[in-house]
């Protein structure tokens, strides 16, 4: 197996949109699947994004962004959002996701979504052709029965992850295992 198609044996991925703003306040959206928690104290989320990707540039630019854990009920639009448009161009409107007012950043969350994840730029890190961003955690707005126990309700709303390609999978159930 060509060594450069690992990412298909490490999936399903949960995945994510990231909303940000340019310099000139256009709306940006797109998905990532690349995305990981970095840190508890401060809470630090990071994602891999393209080097030449909007998301990047306009998170640089601004000092935000706002990450929005996809679900089942807007995948279709979420997924979407991985279109090529001009940096003065918004996907929110080329796809029809309505943009959301944050609470603590610029950047605009996505108000389909259960879940909207506010950050602040932190740090940047480029790992080949990729560069690994770090956002703080800096506020969480959550709809009414979006969140169980501490996390995402993914009974309820049905968590998307990208496996590879056109590929994806929604998770709606849990298996409890004791460790130890």
């Amino acid at each position: 197996m060509d060594p450069k198609k690992f990412y298909g044996l490490i999936s399903p991925r949960p995945t994510v949109c990231v909303s940000t703003l340019s310099p000139d306040g256009n709306s940006n959206i797109g998905p990532y699947s690349f995305v990981s928690p970095v840190s508890f104290n401060p809470p630090l989320i990071g994602i891999s994004a393209g080097k030449s990707k909007d998301t990047l540039l306009n998170a640089r630019d601004t000092g935000d962004f706002v990450i929005v854990p996809l679900t089942e009920s807007w995948m279709d639009k979420g997924i979407r959002s991985e279109i090529s448009l001009p940096r003065d161009k918004s996907e929110f409107k080329k796809i029809g996701l309505t943009e959301k007012k944050s609470r603590e950043v610029k950047s605009p969350g996505v108000e389909e979504a259960p879940v909207n994840i506010e950050c602040e730029y932190w740090d940047e890190l480029e790992a080949g052709d990729h560069v690994w961003l770090v956002g703080k955690i800096v506020h969480i707005d959550t709809k009414k029965d979006a969140v169980k126990n501490g996390r995402l309700n993914i009974e309820k709303l049905g968590s998307v992850c990208h496996i590879m390609g056109e590929e994806f999978c929604v998770s709606d159930q849990i298996k409890r295992i004791k460790r130890g």
